[in-house]
């Protein structure tokens, strides 16, 4: 028994450097940012960058000055007018909040409604649109997301509700 479990943990940690070195599609990969106009016109590119760029940097991903980069990353965001929900607490009025954010070749054409070749949308049910903690959090998960789940072409969507604040 004693043997058998030896051979386990040996073919275990033969098994990690192979793991650990197991490489993403984007590694090594230089990015820009793209923004819309009406973001950077209304300032709001100004909170919408900052955990954006953050997210990438910590992937590893090389920024560069400007054109030549190998793929781009835009950020689209949503959210409704809001509606009453019977919840457990009671009846409450709450918004869906949606950040998507996108990975394009660098020759991809990003359409006026910002639809990426690639990207992961977080969605969020909150009882307040405006709270930049949760806008960070949602940018930031939805920027993980999309580089590890990292392909040519889609839409994946997943929750967002770990960003909740209460």
């Amino acid at each position: 028994m004693a043997r058998r479990n030896l051979f386990v943990w040996l073919a275990f940690l033969c098994a990690l450097p192979a793991a650990a070195g197991a490489r993403s599609p984007l590694d090594g990969k230089t990015y820009i940012i793209e923004m819309s106009s009406s973001q950077g016109a209304s300032g709001y590119a100004d909170y919408l960058v900052p955990p954006l760029a953050r997210a990438i940097a910590a992937a590893g991903l090389k920024p560069k000055g400007g054109p030549g980069a190998d793929v781009v990353f835009n950020l689209v965001t949503a959210s409704d007018v809001g509606k009453w929900v019977e919840t457990k607490a009671g009846r409450q009025w709450l918004y869906t909040v949606t950040i998507t954010v996108g990975i394009s070749a660098e020759s991809y054409v990003i359409p006026f409604e910002g639809t990426p070749q690639f990207g992961v949308a977080a969605r969020l049910v909150t009882p307040d649109s405006d709270r930049e903690d949760e806008l960070r959090c949602l940018i930031g998960l939805a920027t993980r997301e999309a580089i590890a789940r990292y392909r040519p072409h889609g839409l994946v969507q997943i929750s967002g509700q770990s960003c909740l604040r209460r």
